[in-house]
């Protein structure tokens, strides 16, 4: 009269094979969860080498006791010439940006409000020395010379062309071009050629 309909268990609706796959993984799922909470347990949170007795600092960054965070620029003079020099420039360049950058980033997470205003005027100034080099190099690029590096400080500002010899007539188009995007001083200004 009334048909009775079985209640089975899921477990039981899920065939023999299916329940080996979902138990295998399961089970490579806790063992990529225990790894992982390995992993994060026993790796080092600094990404920086300790030089100078200082944990957690770049070579060239240096914590000063007391009210401020200063950078110490390295000379780099790679011994190679043409265009490898500005490769290897930019190379080195961008390394060191990478590493303030990593370092600036761990700082303004600080819970101290005067070293965080410190890194974030610091990460301020460094997007804006990027920015002001991006754009030299491109204008330089658009006026036709083939490679540049600039190097912009606070004070002066560098400007190594890839060329034999430059004339005056260049120098003072480089210059005007560094003038108008830096608004440094025409006697603060370096241009050497490269080749």
């Amino acid at each position: 009269m009334f048909k009775q309909t079985l209640k089975r268990p899921v477990i039981m609706l899920i065939g023999r094979k299916s329940r080996l796959w979902l138990g295998g993984l399961a089970g490579l799922v806790a063992i990529l969860g225990i790894l992982g909470v390995w992993l994060l347990t026993n790796v080092s949170h600094t990404p920086f080498s300790s030089h100078f007795g200082q944990p957690g600092l770049p070579g060239n960054a240096i914590a000063v006791e007391g009210s401020s965070i200063q950078f110490q620029v390295e000379t780099v003079k790679p011994e190679v010439s043409g265009e490898n020099y500005f490769v290897n420039y930019r190379l080195k360049r961008e390394q060191f940006r990478q590493e303030t950058k990593a370092m600036l980033s761990e700082l303004l997470n600080s819970t101290v409000e005067t070293t965080k205003e410190q890194a974030q005027e610091k990460w301020l100034e460094l997007s804006t020395k990027i920015q002001k080099e991006a754009e030299i190099e491109n204008l330089l690029k658009i006026k036709g010379f083939q490679d540049t590096v600039v190097d912009v400080l606070p004070e002066n500002v560098t400007v190594i062309v890839y060329a034999s010899n430059l004339t005056p007539n260049e120098v003072s188009s480089i210059q005007a071009i560094v003038v108008r995007v830096t608004n440094v001083r025409m006697d603060k200004i370096t241009v050497a050629a490269k080749k």
